[in-house]
């Protein structure tokens, strides 16, 4: 087949997997270029999921601000209320309450709803089991927490509500073929992980117990980090999983965090094969 044309190679339902035929020297470019990637932070960025709207469960959103410049969270608010500022500045014990899946929108993506219909699990209630227990051992695992766990709310803690906002599976059957692609045809078949990603995205809110007002709120969106390789590609929610792992270490790490120092966020790209 002529180089640089396009062919469809495989045709699922409702999915159509298309290939580019490259000559053998440009596929070395590709591959380098997905190696070099990580080490580019405009390439980091390129591969990051885009922002979603907010949820009822994020209060006042109109005064929620960008927080990639200094912080690892899309949106991030902080209250204007001097006397919560203040109540919340003076607590150094958090309760981390269960996360609620009140707010959990539908699957959207095609792939994402096809994997269920073929037998996936939604697994909501496990997942937001294991981001939960998450945020607690990243407390516990902390060399220096500004924060110490408390066993429940009570007048001298602050609270960690978390919600799950969306959690669409990564779709494992659209990994194989792709992943087949890419060894047997041509690298630039990994673009096809644009159909095949999942996404998981969450809010948080960090009350005073007592009066259940907001003292810190944040929002993120995170979906499959770009692979050549990865386990996690063949699991439905191995990339949400990572993905609940970061948030909470980077979350107790910006606790701790003096303000105006960078917490850096995780990157969109991994060359790790797990």
């Amino acid at each position: 087949m002529p180089a640089g044309v396009l062919s469809v190679v495989a045709e699922g339902k409702g999915t159509v997997f298309v290939a580019l035929f490259l000559p053998m020297r440009f596929k070395h470019f590709i591959v380098l270029g997905l190696l070099l990637l990580p080490a580019c932070s405009s390439g980091r960025r390129l591969f990051k999921a885009g922002l979603l709207e907010p949820s009822p469960f994020f209060e006042k959103p109109w005064l929620a601000v960008n927080g990639g410049d200094q912080l690892p969270f899309q949106k991030v608010w902080t209250t204007p209320d001097a006397d919560v500022l203040a109540a919340g500045s003076q607590r150094r014990l958090l309760y981390i309450a269960p996360v609620t899946l009140a707010y959990l929108r539908p699957v959207e993506k095609a792939l994402s709803s096809q994997e269920l219909a073929w037998g996936v699990k939604r697994q909501a209630e496990d997942i937001a089991l294991r981001l939960r227990q998450e945020f607690v051992d990243a407390f516990r695992r902390s060399p220096h927490p500004y924060y110490r766990l408390a066993a429940k709310p009570g007048a001298d803690t602050m609270t960690l509500q978390l919600a799950l906002i969306e959690l669409q599976p990564t779709s494992p059957k659209g990994n194989a073929v792709t992943t087949v692609l890419k060894f047997a045809v041509t690298p630039v078949a990994a673009l096809g992980r644009l159909f095949t990603k999942g996404n998981i995205a969450i809010e948080g809110r960090v009350a005073v117990s007592k009066s259940g007002r907001a003292f810190f709120q944040f929002a993120d969106n995170e979906q499959d980090k770009l692979t050549f390789i990865n386990v996690r590609d063949f699991q439905p929610y191995g990339h949400a999983v990572n993905a609940i792992r970061d948030w909470a270490v980077q979350f107790e790490l910006m606790t701790r965090t003096p303000s105006g120092i960078k917490v850096k966020d995780s990157s969109g790209i991994t060359l790790r094969p797990n």
